[in-house]
C-alpha cells in the first residue's frame, strides 16, 4: 500500500512506512490512496496512476466548517482530541474534541512571513534567527523573528486553552520547540490510515 499526499509544494509519499517527498508524480504498482490540495499536479498524478482511491470522497469527517482541506482533515482524524497544527507553506490550527472539529485559523507560514517582510523592503529581507522570548529583540534580525514566530506561538497559545497540541508538517518540529506539545511527523498519514480502516 502507497499513501499519498498531494501538496502545494511537495507530494508526500508514505510506502511501507517509509517517507521522502516529490516534486513531480510518479507511477506506483501497489494499491494507491491519495489525497489532494493541488488540482494541477493531482491530475498529473490521476493521469499515471488511475486506480488511486482519492480519499477525499470517503472520510467521514464531523464538523461545520466550510471549505476546510483535506489534508487538515486527515491530520485531525489521526487525533480526535486536541489541538492540531500543521506547519507548512501555511500554519493551519484546528481544535478537535471528541472526534468533533470544532473550528481553526490559517496563518502564514514561518516562509511567508520571512518572504513578506522582504517585499516591504530590502531592509528587511534577512534569514530568521534563534528566538527568546524572554527578552525584547535588539535588532531588525531578531525583531523580525520574534514578531512573526511570536505571532504563530501566541494564536496557538491561545486556542489550546488545556488540550494538548499536536504539531506536523515542516516547520512542525520547530514550533514544537515553543509550546509544550508532540510533534508527529506522519501525523497526516495516519489519519489517512485511520480512514482507510474505518470509513472504507
Amino acid at each position: 500500500m502507497v499513501l499519498v499526499d498531494i501538496g502545494n509544494t511537495n507530494i508526500h509519499i508514505w510506502e511501507e512506512g517509509r517517507i521522502y517527498n516529490l516534486k513531480s508524480p510518479k507511477k506506483f504498482k501497489d494499491e494507491v490512496f491519495f489525497i489532494s490540495v493541488n488540482d494541477n499536479k493531482e491530475k498529473e498524478f490521476k493521469k499515471l496512476n488511475p486506480k488511486a482511491v482519492n480519499l477525499r470522497d470517503k472520510v467521514i469527517f464531523d464538523t461545520s466548517y466550510t471549505g476546510i482541506g483535506i489534508d487538515r482533515i486527515m491530520a485531525c482524524k489521526a487525533v480526535g482530541d486536541g489541538v492540531v497544527v500543521d506547519a507548512g507553506s501555511a500554519v493551519t490550527i484546528d481544535i478537535m474534541q471528541n472526534g468533533i472539529h470544532l473550528g481553526g485559523v490559517i496563518m502564514p507560514g514561518i516562509a511567508a512571513f520571512r518572504d513578506a517582510f522582504g517585499r516591504i523592503s530590502e531592509k528587511l529581507n534577512v534569514d530568521f534567527c534563534e528566538v527568546d522570548f524572554r527578552k525584547l529583540p535588539q535588532n531588525t534580525q531578531e525583531a523580525i523573528s520574534f514578531g512573526s514566530i511570536g505571532a504563530i506561538v501566541l494564536m496557538i497559545e491561545k486556542l489550546k486553552k488545556d488540550k494538548k497540541v499536536y504539531f506536523t508538517g515542516g516547520d512542525g518540529k520547530f514550533l514544537s520547540r515553543f509550546i509544550d506539545g508532540v510533534y508527529i511527523k506522519d501525523l497526516v498519514f495516519r489519519g489517512m490510515i485511520k480512514t482507510i480502516k474505518e470509513d472504507l
